[in-house]
């Protein structure tokens, strides 16, 4: 830890006589015209104090009349204070405990606490002024996410999560432990605690007295013709609804979240037709406008055409600032945390029905899920009939245009791929921005197949290295049967038997090895070779070649010219080509060096690992 003690005393020095001047000209808690004194002439019909418990509180009420309200609050902020703006971190004015009003109905700004308007002491910041409203709904709210302690010397500022009685805190605190240690950490928490309980709230009151006009509800007022709220929502949530049209209808979004600049979003959502997996509507940074408190609050309001059929809506998100704990200053309508969605009549919610959304479990062909580090995941499948199949799987982006953890389908009989997920097929499933999805419909003819599915040494299911996606129980890939028509008789496990396809298979080579087999032709043919070996500076290291038995001549070789890059480390390489044979008796030989082979890889294995040596197929 370093020394201190210097940079304390001038600190200490500092801030008293910053509390002398300070105290010379604010309000104190002796003074009656304090707006912390609760005047007792005053009848307040709103009073929202004590957020020792609770982060966030608010009411609604209404107006008959135009009125003119009395606002009496106070709470904290500091000039110094960090902000984060398109995803930098910033100095700029910011209130971390104040108040503010919202229309009811239209859900916009009408009033906002800020330093502006505010007087005294950063933790202590003092509002006093009147406020004429016309008639109509407003709601009230008043927020404490945590405590800043700034001076010319320094920054600290900690969030105060109630959720477990215990203070959080983001990376400015760590620095502030460091240097200070856990009694002065300890000491802004207790400091919090204090004007939480006793100092911070708003009172509202009308300077008539007459309350005649004014009547109160519980925020947020709740909109009529609603079909489907997700509001309130907190950390970590993945809200999945299936909603199914009877007719055309115009549908308005209102959905708050979190997002930043270059288009990153946390919190949101999107809706998908089930029928094509298109994405009809998505909330994106570039499509929302700011929300109100933290640059990061993002809210998505608008309209959009539903076509009869059937759809998903979903919302996700991220393990931090939400509903359930704000770790910054929370949105203008926080109690709406969440998507909603309303249609412009009552008459219209009828057109619309909304249930939970679950895979058909009867429809689940293959799911290799729950995919941890280091795995290579493998499953077979038999299609009786052309069959539409959906392909939902989750991976990881690596550093350039490939993908780190990500699956794939072969046609089981000649090796081919047949899908594969690409960056091209995928979307960002939530969470950290290598994250992906693959959601989409495929068709594939009668005949065998395997799914594959492996990842790389980090960023996996239970053990990630950056946020995860929203949907982690899912990592890794699942196959469906698609549409009305699908039936699961139509479908059957398939168990790998090489020696039904190949009449000479030599794989799972292992290090240091030669193996070999003869065959025999009784006519020349066509033959398919698919063999995996290790290729390096141009030279093959692991390789297959093929002998005439009765003259020892050398009929073919695997060379680096001859093969294409096989997955995984850029040594990979494989040969999946059709040679054409005389006649006569062979023999396939398959060497392997002292490293990198089956189960002893020293770099990233190939995609198709189990097939590391050499197998023959008679051509169809």
């Amino acid at each position: 830890m370093r020394n201190v003690h210097s940079r304390n005393l001038i600190m200490l020095i500092t801030g008293l006589a910053l509390t002398f001047f300070m105290g010379a000209v604010q309000p104190t808690d002796n003074n009656p015209n304090s707006p912390v004194q609760e005047n007792s002439a005053k009848k307040y019909f709103v009073t929202l104090k004590d957020f020792t418990q609770e982060e966030v509180k608010g009411i609604g009420f209404s107006l008959d009349k135009e009125t003119s309200v009395h606002i009496n609050a106070i709470g904290g902020g500091s000039k110094n204070a960090w902000k984060e703006v398109w995803g930098d971190k910033q100095r700029g004015d910011e209130m971390f405990a104040a108040g503010w009003i919202i229309n009811a109905d239209t859900r916009e700004l009408v009033w906002e606490m800020t330093m502006k308007n505010t007087s005294g002491k950063d933790d202590e910041r003092t509002c006093e002024e009147d406020l004429k409203l016309i008639p109509g709904s407003y709601e009230v709210y008043y927020e404490a996410y945590g405590y800043v302690s700034s001076s010319a010397f320094n920054y600290n500022s900690i969030n105060i999560d109630r959720r477990n009685g215990k203070n959080s805190s983001d990376r400015f605190v760590e620095k502030f432990l460091d240097w200070f240690g856990e009694d002065d950490y300890r000491s802004m928490y207790n400091n919090f605690m204090d004007r939480a309980k006793e100092k911070w709230g708003i009172m509202l009151s009308l300077p008539g007295g007459d309350e005649s006009a004014i009547r109160i509800f519980n925020a947020p007022k709740k909109n009529p013709n609603t079909v489907f709220a997700a509001t309130g929502v907190g950390d970590g949530s993945f809200i999945r609804k299936k909603l199914v049209v009877n007719k055309d209808v115009i549908i308005n979004i209102y959905a708050l979240g979190e997002g930043r600049g270059r288009d990153e979003v946390f919190d949101y959502g999107w809706i998908t037709n089930t029928n094509t997996r298109e994405r009809v509507w998505e909330m994106t940074h570039s499509n929302t406008e700011y929300a109100g408190g933290a640059s990061k609050n993002i809210l998505y309001r608008g309209d959009v055409r539903l076509m009869k059929g059937s759809y998903e809506l979903s919302f996700v998100t991220d393990d931090s600032h939400s509903r359930e704990d704000w770790n910054s200053k929370p949105p203008f309508d926080p109690f709406n945390y969440g998507v909603m969605l309303s249609v412009k009549t009552g008459s219209e919610k009828s057109s619309i029905e909304i249930s939970d959304y679950n895979f058909e479990k009867n429809n689940i062909i293959v799911q290799l899920t729950r995919a941890r580090n280091e795995e290579y995941l493998e499953s077979g499948f038999s299609l009786k009939v052309e069959t539409k199949l959906h392909i939902y799987a989750i991976g990881e982006a690596d550093h350039g245009n490939g993908l780190a953890d990500y699956g794939w389908i072969t046609n089981a009989k000649t090796r081919e791929r047949v899908w594969q997920m690409e960056r091209r097929n995928t979307t960002h499933a939530g969470g950290g921005k290598k994250n992906r999805l693959a959601d989409e419909f495929i068709t594939l003819p009668k005949g065998d197949y395997i799914v594959y599915y492996q990842t790389d040494d980090s960023h996996a299911y239970n053990d990630w290295n950056d946020d995860k996606p929203y949907d982690a129980e899912s990592y890794g890939i699942t196959i469906m049967g698609a549409g009305d028509s699908f039936s699961p008789s139509s479908v059957s496990k398939y168990i790998e038997n090489e020696a039904e396809n190949a009449f000479v298979q030599l794989i799972r080579v292992r290090s240091d090895r030669h193996v070999r087999q003869k065959f025999s032709l009784d006519k020349g043919m066509k033959i398919r070779i698919y063999s995996i070996g290790e290729g390096v500076g141009n030279d093959m290291a692991d390789y297959a070649w093929i002998e005439n038995v009765k003259n020892g001549e050398v009929v073919w070789e695997m060379t680096y010219r001859t093969t294409t890059y096989a997955g995984g480390a850029k040594k990979n390489r494989k040969f999946d080509k059709s040679i054409f044979l005389e006649k006569g008796e062979y023999e396939v030989h398959f060497q392997t060096d002292d490293s990198h082979a089956f189960n002893d890889w020293n770099d990233d294995p190939p995609e198709d690992r189990t097939h590391w040596g050499v197998t023959i197929y008679k051509e169809q």
